[in-house]
């Protein structure tokens, strides 16, 4: 696996200058197979996610078609996360997620015109210290 890093710091692969922006605010990672993942690096003002039009915060995502990324405040295109790996990595990005929809008779739907994976859901808050856990099966 490879890493990158993103934050306000010069020595940083991206660097944001933006006082919103933490030193080093998260890691861009690339896996063995070409995907592409987010991890935030318990940034002050978060690392979001953008999927189906609605923005979430995320610790960790694997980055699809047509998804935004947000640190703190600021967007950061796709295409430069990607690009910080040089051209000649294997990147590549999963299948765009669809989500449900409400059709005429009151039930959801999907939308789907190959398999595209499941639908993002929202991250889960521990009740106690209100941080965001990672997904556990």
């Amino acid at each position: 696996m490879h890493t990158k890093t993103c934050g306000r710091e010069s020595s940083c692969d991206i660097v944001l200058e933006n006082p919103d922006i933490s030193p080093l605010h998260a890691r861009i990672e690339l896996a063995d197979d070409g995907l592409v993942c987010v991890v935030d690096d318990e940034s002050d003002n978060g690392t979001f996610l953008n999927r189906n039009d609605v923005w979430i915060r995320v610790m960790k995502v694997t980055l699809c078609i047509g998804d935004r990324i947000r640190f703190g405040a600021i967007e950061v295109p796709i295409d430069r996360l990607v690009s910080v790996f040089g051209s000649e990595s294997n990147t590549r990005l999963e299948a765009r997620h669809f989500a449900p929809r409400q059709v005429s008779s009151g039930t959801k739907s999907f939308v789907r015109h190959h398999d595209h994976g499941p639908v993002l859901q929202k991250p889960r808050r521990n009740p106690k210290t209100g941080k965001i856990e990672e997904d556990h099966p």
